[in-house]
């Protein structure tokens, strides 16, 4: 089964906003991606569809939400040292 490119980044988008609620509150986070993969699974359940495929999308979003974060404090403390 084909999925279509909006409910790709759909998960995707809500992995990466996952990892900007850590700095609001990191429970957040921790709320976020258990209630995702809870309602994956219980989806997963009665569709018969496997739930490994967007749960697998949704950690590449928090994953490059991760790496920007953490990108954008290394170049910033960078900048704070040549400075």
């Amino acid at each position: 089964m084909t999925k279509s490119f909006l409910t790709q980044f759909a998960h995707m988008f809500f992995g990466g906003l996952t990892s900007v609620l850590v700095f609001i509150h990191p429970v957040l986070s921790i709320i976020n991606t258990a209630v995702f993969i809870i309602y994956e699974l219980e989806q997963s359940r009665h569709k018969k569809d496997p739930a490994y495929e967007e749960i697998l999308e949704f950690m590449m979003g928090l994953a490059a939400g991760e790496m920007l974060i953490l990108l954008m404090i290394i170049s910033r403390k960078i900048a704070l040292l040549l400075s």
